[in-house]
C-alpha cells in the first residue's frame, strides 16, 4: 500500500525511510548472494565440458571457460549493461557506458553479468574441440557486449521512470498485432538459454562435426570423454547453481510474497531436474538393450 509520507509525523517519516533503506540493503544482499552462486556455474560448465572432451583438449576447453567469465565482466561493464538497461528506445539502450550507470544498479549489473557469462558459456560445449581460439574470443565479446544485452532489453527492461513509455522493451510492451499479447520470461529460459543455444547451433553448423566423428560410410563414431567424475561433478555444480539462477530471478526478498515465489522457483527446479535425470536413465536403459551406442 502506498503511503503519503507528507501526512506522517517527522518521527514516522524517519522510520519509513529507515525501513525502505533496510529493504533495499536486504534486496541487494540477496541479489549479490545468488549472483555469486550463479557465477559458480562457470566452474560447473568447465568441469562438465572438460570431462566430456578428450584429454588432449582439456586445457583448451578450460581456458575458453575462464575466458567467458573474464570477457563477460569487461564487455558487460563497458557496453552490455548500457545497451540492456540504459535510457534509449524499446530496441536498445544508449546510456551508462563504461560503468557510468547509478550505484544503485550495481547489484543488478552483477546479476545480469553472470547471466551474460552463462549464455556465452553454453556455446563452448557446442563447439568443443573444433573452434579456433581467436574466433571464440571474438564470439564471446560480441555475444556478451551486444547480442545478449539487446535481447535482454527487449524482454526485461520495463523501467519507465524517465517518463518515456517507448523506453520499455518491445517484447515486454506487447505485440501490437495481437492485442494484450506480451512476452514473459521469469528466469531466462528464452533470454539466456535460447540465446546461447541458438548461438551454439549456428557455431556447430558452421564448423561442422569433429574430425573422426563419422567414418567413410557416414556412420557416427563414438568419441567418449576422458573423465566421468569431472563431468558428473560439473553436472552437480550446475544443478546447485540453477537453484540460485531461477530463485534469484525474483530479484527481491523483502516484499510480501517474495519468499514464496523464490521457494516455488527452487522446488520447480529440483522437480524438473529430477524428472529429466530419471527420464534420461530410463530411455538409455530401454534403447541400449537393442542398440548399445544409441545414447552416448
Amino acid at each position: 500500500m502506498e503511503v503519503n509520507i507528507s501526512l506522517v509525523p517527522e518521527w514516522g517519516q524517519q522510520l519509513i525511510k529507515l525501513g525502505t533503506a533496510s529493504n533495499d540493503n536486504l534486496n541487494n544482499f540477496f541479489v549479490i548472494t545468488v549472483s555469486m552462486i550463479v557465477f559458480l556455474m562457470q566452474c560447473g560448465f568447465a568441469f562438465l565440458e572438460a570431462g566430456a572432451v578428450r584429454s588432449k583438449n582439456t586445457t583448451n576447453i578450460l581456458l575458453k571457460n575462464l575466458l567467458d567469465s573474464s570477457v563477460a565482466g569487461l564487455s558487460y561493464w563497458a557496453l552490455g549493461y548500457a545497451f540492456a538497461f540504459g535510457d534509449g528506445t524499446g530496441f536498445i539502450g544508449g546510456s551508462g557506458f563504461f560503468g557510468t550507470f547509478p550505484e544503485a544498479d550495481l547489484s543488478k549489473w552483477f546479476f545480469q553479468m553472470v547471466f551474460a557469462a552463462t549464455a556465452a558459456t553454453i556455446v563452448s560445449g557446442g563447439v568443443a574441440e573444433r573452434c579456433e581460439f581467436v574466433a571464440y574470443l571474438t564470439y564471446s565479446i560480441v555475444l556478451t557486449a551486444f547480442c545478449y544485452p539487446v535481447i535482454t532489453r527487449w524482454a526485461w527492461h520495463s523501467n519507465v521512470s524517465d517518463g518515456h513509455p517507448s523506453n520499455v522493451g518491445w517484447l515486454i510492451d506487447g505485440v501490437s498485432v495481437i492485442p494484450g499479447a506480451a512476452y514473459h520470461d521469469f528466469a531466462g529460459s528464452g533470454v539466456v538459454h535460447v540465446c546461447g543455444g541458438v548461438a551454439a547451433l549456428c557455431g556447430a553448423v558452421l564448423l561442422g562435426p569433429r574430425i573422426g566423428k563419422y567414418d567413410s560410410q557416414g556412420r557416427a563414431v563414438a568419441i567418449p570423454g576422458h573423465s566421468v567424475p569431472l563431468a558428473a561433478l560439473g553436472g552437480f555444480i550446475l544443478m546447485f547453481g540453477f537453484f540460485a539462477f531461477n530463485g534469484g530471478s525474483q530479484f527481491s526478498i523483502s516484499n510480501e510474497g517474495d519468499g514464496v515465489v523464490v521457494a516455488r522457483a527452487v522446488v520447480n527446479t529440483i522437480i524438473s531436474g529430477s524428472a529429466a535425470g530419471v527420464t534420461t536413465i530410463l530411455l538409455h536403459r530401454m534403447f541400449s538393450a537393442t542398440k548399445r551406442n544409441c545414447v552416448s
